[in-house]
């Protein structure tokens, strides 16, 4: 598929190219911390052409926290996102945290003295606003935009029919490389379900996962039927929880046994998890 380059150089990242005929978009641009290697790869894949589009699955910066670096590089580039994530992008609350975790990450891993986070707050903005159904043209392919909440309010999945390859964000879960999937519902539950169902109809021949890329044949098939297996069960778990009145800590400790594995830690750090986790055991007790 000549037409898709996964430009991930971390499992923490993101960055999915697409290059159309007329015009090029990656879908998400990753982690600040490795925001130099993931725009090299892009680069080498785009040879002399230029980047037009960065689409935003979500808000979160484990997905747009090099957004300031890539707009650096290519400053006409359009930042595509909801109307909710339009307006996530223009308060400051999330600007403060977007920074603060994206330093957090890269003191991490190593990189916190060698990124340049001088940057203004004001490059996080989009500057095209999407909604479901609507359409993107790069020429010989065309990507379609799904709203796709239950992970963020402002989730959006992408779908590219002229190569069948559906682009999915977090929502549906993270598959993670044991084969299991972690579920990640931290704004509604009921909403998550819906657009499980609501992807699962789309012709796809290709499936990219959050953190992940283009997954194989194996872990594409059914993943649909696992996904909404495990948000059901967890849905179910915490309300397991709360039947035996269970405190707010309690449900955090048991939760934290149930799916915090060293394997999902490598994505993230485990007080990221837990803000996660106190904010899934919210949504589902709504």
């Amino acid at each position: 598929m000549h037409q898709y380059v996964n430009c991930m150089v971390h499992n923490s990242s993101e960055g999915q190219l697409l290059i159309g005929s007329e015009k090029t978009a990656i879908i998400d641009c990753g982690m600040a911390f490795c925001a130099d290697e993931t725009i090299r790869k892009v680069q080498e894949a785009l040879g002399d052409r230029s980047l037009d589009y960065i689409l935003m699955t979500h808000t979160h910066y484990d997905h747009i926290g090099a957004l300031p670096f890539f707009k650096k590089i290519w400053p006409n580039a359009s930042a595509v996102t909801s109307e909710a994530g339009a307006a996530v992008l223009l308060k400051d609350t999330p600007r403060k945290v977007i920074r603060e975790l994206s330093i957090n990450a890269a003191v991490t891993h190593g990189t916190g003295e060698s990124v340049d986070f001088s940057y203004s707050d004001d490059v996080f903005q989009a500057n095209i606003i999407v909604k479901d159904g609507d359409k993107i043209p790069l020429g010989d392919i065309t990507v379609e935009v799904l709203e796709t909440p239950g992970h963020t309010r402002d989730s959006l999945c992408f779908y590219v029919p002229e190569i069948e390859l559906l682009i999915l964000n977090e929502t549906p879960g993270v598959l993670m490389p044991d084969g299991s999937i972690y579920p990640c519902f931290l704004t509604s539950y009921s909403d998550t379900i819906n657009s499980i169902e609501k992807c699962r109809h789309f012709a796809y021949k290709f499936l990219s996962l959050a953190h992940r890329g283009i997954a194989d044949k194996k872990d594409a098939e059914g993943f649909f039927d696992k996904a909404l297996s495990v948000n059901i069960t967890c849905h179910d778990f915490i309300h397991d929880m709360k039947s035996k009145n269970y405190s707010e800590e309690e449900m955090l400790e048991l939760f934290y046994k149930k799916y915090g594995s060293e394997i999902l830690l490598k994505y993230q750090p485990k007080e990221a998890f837990l803000a996660n986790a106190r904010a899934t055991i919210k949504c589902a007790l709504k």
